[in-house]
């Protein structure tokens, strides 16, 4: 439950400031997460996508996941993203974004880690056919402080939706994270959720 309130508090503050600053337009979703393969886990992740004026975004993304070691609890993390984006191409049914942000991540296991760094994204948003959207994004943080050293997180999402109702799908999510000299990692994360876009 308190993974669940995390979710939309993060959901809750991205809106709640595009509202205030007249957003023209917002992308947001939430989904319930459970590991494949070997990597046994589940969790909630969102992502929300506020365009604050002509082609510039502001951009945050959560995930709170935790993983079994065979039949022991096992670490869990939590990554929260924030940053904004700039439109580089905006076609009819293609839209691509570079920019970057604020990465924080702490893994507990017998006890916590937490990093923090600067990240690089590059994603793009494409409508393959009617009520159908993809969303698709990757990003990479070169020197995450970590612990007494830097390591490299890497984060990769993609989303399709389908639009049940005005503004309004369900949509289905992959979710993978890793951190380079770790064993910190999400495996292959896979669920699903609401979309919303106004």
């Amino acid at each position: 439950m308190k993974r669940l309130i995390a979710v939309l508090a993060v959901l809750t503050m991205v809106l709640g400031a595009s509202l205030a600053a007249g957003a023209v337009s917002v992308d947001g979703d939430v989904s319930y997460l459970i590991g494949l393969g070997q990597q046994k886990g589940q969790g909630f992740a969102a992502h929300a996508q506020v365009e604050v004026m002509k082609d510039i975004f502001a951009d945050a993304s959560f995930v709170s996941a935790s993983f079994k070691d065979g039949e022991e609890k096992g670490p869990s993390d939590t990554l929260l993203t924030i940053g904004g984006l700039y439109r580089v191409a905006n076609e009819e049914d293609l839209q691509i974004f570079v920019g970057g942000g604020y990465a924080m991540l702490t893994h507990k296991q017998d006890e916590a880690d937490k990093g923090q760094g600067l990240f690089g994204k590059f994603g793009f948003k494409l409508i393959p056919a009617p009520k159908f959207t993809l969303f698709a994004d990757v990003a990479f943080a070169p020197k995450l402080k970590l612990g007494e050293g830097s390591k490299t997180l890497t984060t990769a999402r993609a989303t399709v939706a389908y639009e049940v109702m005005e503004n309004i799908s369900v949509q289905g999510t992959v979710k993978h994270y890793r951190v380079s000299d770790s064993d910190i990692t999400s495996g292959i994360l896979v669920g699903g959720g609401v979309s919303v876009t106004f």
